[in-house]
């Protein structure tokens, strides 16, 4: 049967050996247990790790050795992008599907971008998570129902992923309500260095202040990674 079809929840000793292994990654167990429970239904696919977000995951997901990660994007702690990015790095091999509950064409791009196989919303069917499963195990890239790359605000997107890490440790400090000279005690530099980093990162950004760089990274959850 293909990953498409529906099979009794007992399966022979033969289809245990050629069972594909998944690990999920979601804040909310509700919806592991829902994937769960679909995974659970369909021939040749196991679940046998699960994690609350993107840090326990990197922490789980070697030693399970999974053939494909499921793994949401908006995420307390480490964002999905971000456990994607470090993923490509550390598990390059194994695929990673994006089941996420906003599929604009802006975060389907990023998602890909960084390294994502595929992207499903949350209110995909069954069959559509076992045809994205079945797909990017076979290394080929899959987009569900509703989802669509291309969007416009793919090069602000693009712009946040250049700033360094320093940049982003001064825009969290800033969207804490720290000031130049603050930031500069605190990170035990000088003043006119702080300076230079927002500047420069506002630069890079293409908005006009740093309160407009303040709010277009938080927007995106950047600071959360920082």
């Amino acid at each position: 049967m293909s990953f498409g079809a529906m099979a009794l929840p007992k399966r022979s000793a033969e289809n245990q050996m050629s069972m594909k292994r998944i690990v999920i990654c979601d804040d909310h167990q509700i919806i592991r247990e829902a994937v769960g429970n679909r995974l659970g239904r369909l021939e040749g696919l196991e679940l046998v790790g699960e994690a609350a977000d993107g840090n326990e995951l990197l922490e789980i997901a070697p030693g399970l050795e999974p053939d494909l990660i499921l793994i949401d994007l908006e995420m307390p702690g480490r964002s999905g992008i971000s456990t994607i990015r470090k993923l490509r790095e550390t598990m390059s091999e194994v695929p990673v599907v994006v089941l996420s509950a906003h599929g604009e064409p802006d975060v389907v791009d990023l998602a890909i971008d960084s390294g994502a196989t595929g992207f499903l919303l949350k209110s995909a069917t069954t069959e559509e998570v076992a045809a994205a499963l079945g797909s990017a195990i076979g290394g080929k890239p899959y987009l569900g129902k509703g989802v669509e790359a291309g969007g416009k605000q793919t090069q602000e997107l693009e712009r946040l992923s250049k700033l360094t890490p320093r940049e982003l440790q001064i825009l969290g400090l800033l969207a804490d309500g720290m000031r130049a000279r603050g930031i500069a005690e605190e990170l035990n530099v000088q003043p006119a260095t702080v300076y230079t980093h927002v500047r420069n990162t506002v630069q890079k950004l293409g908005v006009d202040t740093q309160t407009q760089a303040v709010a277009l990274a938080l927007r995106y959850s950047f600071l959360h990674d920082a």
